[in-house]
């Protein structure tokens, strides 16, 4: 074989041993427009398993994703009117998929988090949607093309301080963000009035 031939062997074998990676394991250099991620819940009866997939849930609606910490105030101020917003018929249930999300895991410990939010007997903070407990290792998927990032899951999301509540539109792109540490229906109607649009949109494509 002609040492030109076998040259351009060896190289063409150097620059396509990259491409042989699977997709989901490529890790992109910016965090995705369209945001899915997979992490841990407090794995009770109304976290709907042990583990919350963002696509899945998004698959039947938006999701209003509320960031809490066992410690803010503001964070059981919000979580208290979003449930009562629900019960009581104000906003509708079925609109949005709802999400509690824990913003500090390096420093607060699950169990505090299910001590605070977690239990019904806890009529005030109690969350009977799913609360998910995202590890440090849990990095954003692109919710399009499923390609790993190296950023985690709060990174992702723009580093939320708490509370915040994001609406996630059904590609995954942040569609609204809320502006108050103390909750206010006002601004959570507003949220519900995206989320009616969105959802009108998807059911006329």
């Amino acid at each position: 074989m002609q040492p030109r031939i076998l040259t351009i062997l060896v190289v063409s074998v150097i620059l396509l041993a990259g491409c042989t990676a699977p997709l989901n394991e490529i890790q992109s250099s910016e965090p995705p427009l369209q945001l899915d991620f997979t992490a841990e819940t407090l794995d009770r009866a109304e976290d709907g398993g042990s583990q919350f997939v963002l696509k899945d849930s998004l698959a039947t609606g938006p999701v209003l994703v509320l960031w809490i910490a066992a410690g803010c105030s503001g964070c059981h101020d919000w979580t208290e009117l979003i449930r009562e917003s629900v019960d009581n018929g104000s906003l509708n249930g079925s609109t949005v998929n709802i999400v509690s999300i824990h913003r500090w895991a390096e420093i607060e410990s699950s169990s505090r988090v299910m001590e605070v939010f977690g239990h019904q007997e806890n009529n005030s903070n109690y969350s009977p949607w799913p609360i998910i407990i995202p590890k440090e290792t849990d990095m954003i998927v692109d919710f399009d093309t499923g390609m790993k990032t190296q950023y985690t899951v709060v990174e992702g999301f723009n580093n939320p301080g708490t509370p915040t509540v994001q609406l996630i539109g059904q590609d995954g792109i942040k569609m609204w963000q809320s502006k108050s540490y103390w909750a206010n229906f006002s601004m959570l109607q507003e949220a519900w009035e995206v989320a009616e649009l969105i959802s009108q949109n998807s059911d006329s494509e």
